[in-house]
């Protein structure tokens, strides 16, 4: 670029130069000062030629250059500002869908909230149930245990009561009782309770 505004200013020097030769020289033989006004032809024809000279110098060497430039100038610009309305089209459409999706879970807060509120009632109710089962449970396993506690109790209590009534009855009756003849005793006398009992 610089080589060619170099170039430039040679051929503008160069034109000045074969401009100026024709106006000193009639400066010399006219030898006064020369009219601004009068219409040198000479001059004009040169200044021309210089002029399209130039033109077409510049319009090869600099016009192009600087055209292809600005278009590629414009290019960027063009698609710059394409591409700043698709990032400002994504963010609207990101933002609104982000917006949308947050108008929905903020919808749901009421909905997860009486879910989870009923998932805590039915956890307190099925809490509740397993307790009472539970001591439901307890509660028979203790009466099945007293119930069993007592039966051998009142077994052994028996026992010992006809055990007793067989020493009482083996001294009234004067002899011994033998083993067999006293479990039999016991046998039939905790039958007949058990029968008393019921009935």
């Amino acid at each position: 670029m610089r080589t060619r505004i170099h170039s430039l200013v040679m051929l503008l020097l160069l034109g000045v130069t074969l401009i100026l030769p024709p106006t000193v020289a009639a400066q010399e033989h006219g030898g006064g000062s020369p009219n601004p006004l009068e219409i040198r032809y000479d001059t004009a024809l040169w200044a021309l030629v210089v002029f399209v000279l130039l033109l077409v110098i510049l319009r090869k060497t600099a016009g192009e250059p600087i055209l292809e430039g600005l278009q590629k100038r414009e290019d960027t610009i063009k698609s710059a500002v394409e591409e700043a309305k698709r990032a400002h089209e994504e963010t609207k459409r990101v933002t609104a869908e982000f917006q949308r999706e947050m108008a929905q879970k903020m919808a749901e807060i009421p909905k997860i909230m009486e879910e989870a509120r009923r998932d805590a009632e039915q956890l307190k109710e099925e809490m509740r149930a397993q307790s009472a089962k539970e001591l439901q449970t307890e509660r028979q396993r203790l009466r099945r245990e007293i119930e069993t506690a007592k039966d051998q109790a009142l077994h052994e209590l028996w026992n010992q009561a006809a055990q007793l009534a067989t020493l009482i009855s083996a001294k009234a009756i004067g002899r011994h009782i033998s083993e067999e003849d006293h479990r039999r005793l016991i046998d039939e006398t905790v039958a007949e309770l058990s029968q008393s009992r019921t009935g």
